[in-house]
């Protein structure tokens, strides 16, 4: 499992730099660039260098694909937010949040090296999911473009979902592991789907349900689906039984029917989403800009700074990925995908290498969760679903989304140093036989 990331490491920190010596050029940028670039390198090969001390046998490619990945989204916030009035230091308040975040990680690093002690923690963490999901509720939570996601501490403005999130996996990997034989075996069934006894499946389904139920009515479509679709994927992936795959399936179309009869702001998205044309300055005004963008941005793209999709409302958080393929063409837009294809195979690569079905199910749900965000926001500014308003991980501006997201990275660090070890520990043993038997 020991990779020298060294390589891809030092092409990210050169690729962030070249974006920054451009905007200098293109915008005429003054020193703030360099700044801000220098920041960035700054943090990142400190983060790069503690890790690699402090989890000798990890995957830290991870790493290097998350220095690629928040350095580009850096240089575009820069670049959507320069001198435009009453937004000039997003690409301030970005960089703190990727120090704060790279600061996250190092705490999930020095603390959870022995991870798996967060499973005996797996019902505090659920409640404490549901809590955290269920505080926007309180005079501390408010409403942003119809939905209820946000909490403010002052200062500070987070959204709980992002946390929570990582807390059900936790819950859902410890869980699922216990009892996986019992899911995998019974001779309880609904609807022709095996279930196993109510004191097993009770604890999921609550858990589920609970945080499900109140995001719904928060209206935070794209957790929402994060939250259904990731548990799921991991019962799949811990008894491998399609029927709750089909089950689960019907049942969240079922309950997006019913979201939509319920709440117009669903409507509204989903009409946008159907016909955009229909209302191009208004309801469908975002995705119309956002499909002109690409389109404008053909193979090669405009060139950065050169694009026009600062006329997209709240690009810098829902729509970056619009800009990149506005400004970088299909080509940029491609590279980056595969940059997340890229952490996508490493971490379940991890899933694989592991070797309890905790760790498997931990670095199965978390890799899970991150590739379903990709694509559905990809899939949301490109009109191929309906757009749900959530950021691409590392690249969009979100203090809240930038931190899990480390988090996550943290998480699936520790549990690919426990796999790595186990190839050294293995030839270790194996080089100590073969010296005692020649010795005899």
């Amino acid at each position: 499992m020991t990779q020298r990331a060294s390589i891809p490491m030092a092409l990210a920190l050169i690729i962030t730099t070249l974006g920054f010596a451009t905007l200098i050029f293109v915008q005429e940028a003054k020193s703030p660039p360099l700044i801000y670039g220098a920041y960035y390198a700054g943090t990142m090969i400190l983060l790069y260098l503690g890790v690699r001390i402090w989890l000798p046998h990890a995957d830290t490619l991870l790493l290097a694909i998350v220095t690629l990945l928040t350095g580009v989204g850096l240089v575009m916030i820069y670049r959507l937010t320069y001198e435009v009035p009453g937004v000039e230091n997003l690409a301030t308040t970005q960089a703190v949040w990727i120090l704060v975040g790279s600061g996250a990680l190092t705490l999930t690093v020095l603390l959870f090296r022995d991870y798996q002690k967060l499973f005996a923690y797996k019902y505090l963490l659920a409640l404490a999911a549901v809590v955290l999901v269920a505080m926007t509720f309180t005079p501390l939570g408010y409403e942003v473009n119809g939905a209820r996601l946000w909490l403010n501490l002052g200062p500070v403005n987070l959204q709980p979902s992002e946390f929570a999130r990582i807390a059900l996996v936790i819950f859902f990997a410890g869980y699922l592991a216990d009892t996986r034989d019992l899911w995998a075996a019974t001779s309880r069934s609904f609807m022709g789907v095996q279930l196993p006894a109510l004191k097993y499946f009770g604890p999921v389904a609550l858990v589920w349900a609970a945080s499900l139920g109140l995001l719904v009515f928060e209206k935070d479509l794209g957790s929402s689906l994060l939250f259904f679709a990731v548990p799921l994927l991991m019962l799949y992936a811990a008894t491998g039984r399609i029927a709750y795959i089909i089950l689960g399936t019907l049942l969240f179309a079922v309950g997006s029917y019913a979201t939509y009869l319920l709440f117009p702001h669903v409507q509204l998205r989903v009409s946008a989403w159907l016909d955009p044309w229909s209302d191009p300055d208004d309801a469908g005004f975002q995705i119309t800009q956002s499909i002109f963008n690409i389109a404008d941005g053909g193979l090669t793209g405009t060139g950065l700074g050169e694009g026009f999709s600062q006329t997209i409302p709240e690009v810098q958080t829902d729509f970056i990925f619009s800009t990149i393929a506005s400004e970088l063409g299909l080509l940029g837009a491609t590279a980056l995908i595969l940059a997340f294809l890229i952490f996508v195979y490493r971490g379940m690569k991890i899933a694989l290498l592991a070797e309890d079905d905790g760790s498997k199910l931990l670095a199965f749900g978390l890799t899970a969760m991150f590739a379903l965000q990709t694509l559905v926001i990809v899939g949301g500014v490109t009109k191929a679903i309906p757009l749900t308003g959530i950021t691409l991980p590392f690249v969009s501006y979100g203090g809240s989304s930038v931190v899990g997201n480390f988090i996550i990275t943290g998480l699936l660090l520790v549990v690919s140093e426990n796999a790595g070890k186990q190839p050294v520990e293995e030839d270790k043993e194996a080089g100590e036989y073969a010296t005692e038997k020649v010795t005899a």
